[in-house]
């Protein structure tokens, strides 16, 4: 049996202008996984409310963060498949998941091994993923997946070294989720899992407790999403005396709009506008030796990745 090996992360518009963003906002919001409404609703919520309204501000923000070479995770991602030697594809934008899965399959790979690059288990990131390659492959290959590594210690290690002999109080901030999407996936639990990267990085680092807090950041629309919420735990840090901080994003491999933009700017105002005297981001691992070589070793160990039916 010849085995593909397909890295695969969310997307991002092709370029940071208003109509690139309504395209990849389209995708990405009436995928069922991400907005898990009956489709009539979900059509009406994404086409009737979110499409015209937020497009132009996201823009800007993809503005911010835009490089010469252009999105930041599509030039990570891409620079890991190049180092690795596999297929990489997004689930909406490009390069396309679908191209890539059918240069496997045009190359003779009668099994997939997919690797989406979410370390924790959630309907919108490696459900989706799973899902779209899937309707892809059209039964053409077998498929396996990657166990959620969240407390693999090739994951681990080298976001603890980040931390290590730093000053700052540490703020893990995971990207949030409704709080019925937990309860559609069952377990294993998200919240629990980002939990248990936060106790063996702090571990791995020495961290004290009382030298680091958790939330959730990303929230959107009415729902109940997991709390404690990012925005408001930057407002309040100063008050408890708090004035240095560091936050680290383990819920990324790769930084993103999220990261960048969303922590590493705007959260970066709320800290310091409410009392907060410095703020640093910690870089996600990205294409560093690092994650070349989590991923080689989560690669190596592809025979014992379950098959999906």
């Amino acid at each position: 049996m010849k085995r593909g090996f397909l890295l695969m992360n969310t997307g991002s518009p092709d370029a940071p202008t208003k109509e690139a963003v309504r395209r990849y906002l389209g995708a990405f919001l009436m995928d069922s996984h991400v907005i898990d409404l009956p489709w009539p609703l979900r059509a009406l919520l994404v086409h009737g409310i979110i499409l015209p309204r937020r497009p132009a501000e996201s823009a800007k923000k993809y503005r911010a963060i835009w490089t010469p070479d252009g999105s930041p995770l599509v030039r990570h991602s891409t620079e890991l498949a190049k180092q690795l030697d596999v297929e990489i594809g997004m689930a909406y934008g490009q390069p396309s998941f679908r191209e890539a899965v059918d240069r496997l399959i045009d190359s003779g790979a009668d099994e997939i091994a997919l690797l989406p690059l979410f370390p924790h288990s959630a309907m919108a990131t490696t459900g989706s993923c799973i899902a779209n390659v899937k309707k892809a492959l059209r039964g053409r290959a077998a498929l396996r997946v990657v166990p959620p590594f969240f407390n693999h210690p090739a994951f681990v290690q080298p976001l603890a070294e980040s931390l290590k002999n730093r000053e700052e109080h540490i703020l893990f901030s995971y990207h949030g989720l409704p709080l019925r999407h937990l309860e559609k996936s069952g377990a294993p639990d998200y919240r629990v899992q980002c939990l248990e990267t936060t106790r063996a990085i702090a571990a791995a680092a020495g961290l004290p407790e009382e030298r680091y807090s958790v939330a959730f950041h990303s929230r959107m629309g009415r729902a109940k999403w997991l709390k404690p919420y990012t925005e408001e735990m930057l407002e309040k840090l100063p008050a408890l005396g708090i004035k240095q901080l560091a936050v680290i994003c383990p819920s990324f491999f790769c930084d993103c709009l999220e990261t960048l933009e969303e922590i590493g700017m705007r959260g970066r105002e709320t800290f310091l506008a409410a009392g907060g005297e410095s703020f640093r981001l910690i870089p996600c691992l990205n294409a560093s030796p690092a994650a070349v070589q989590c991923l080689e070793e989560l690669m190596a160990t592809a025979d014992h990745w379950p098959l999906e039916l």
